[in-house]
């Protein structure tokens, strides 16, 4: 399914991380009511963003009795390891390697026990 993912814009993202992040069908005002505190959408912005992630492959929306439900088609941590090699073949050359580097080079937060922690994922050779 990967290969056929596209990466969507952040208004659009906002919606999916919703729905991901409810593992449910959500109705269009279920939505628009997690939205209303970080958004100044209209309810017909909401409209326009679910339709273009329906016509996406994004979304599929069931009418039940006046109400649209939406669920998500794509899951949600496909999708962030998409956007993330993405980004390391964008910004790093197709090199995780510098991404690592990059990251513990320019972090001055990170504790011992951290390190350690990073390790033992790169020597086990994931998560």
């Amino acid at each position: 399914m990967e290969k056929y993912l596209k990466s969507i814009p952040d208004s659009e993202l906002k919606v999916m991380m919703i729905i991901w992040n409810n593992s449910k069908k959500m109705s269009t005002g279920e939505i628009f009511s997690e939205l209303k505190d970080e958004t100044e959408w209209k309810l017909s912005t909401l409209q326009i963003i679910l339709t273009r992630l329906t016509e996406k492959g994004f979304l599929k929306n069931e009418k039940v009795g006046r109400y649209n439900y939406y669920y998500a088609l794509i899951d949600g941590s496909e999708y962030t390891k998409f956007e993330t090699r993405n980004f390391i073949k964008k910004m790093y050359n197709n090199s995780s390697k510098k991404l690592i580097a990059s990251l513990i080079e320019d972090d001055n937060s990170l504790s011992d026990e951290d390190i350690k922690k990073i390790r033992n994922i790169l020597n086990k050779g994931g998560v």
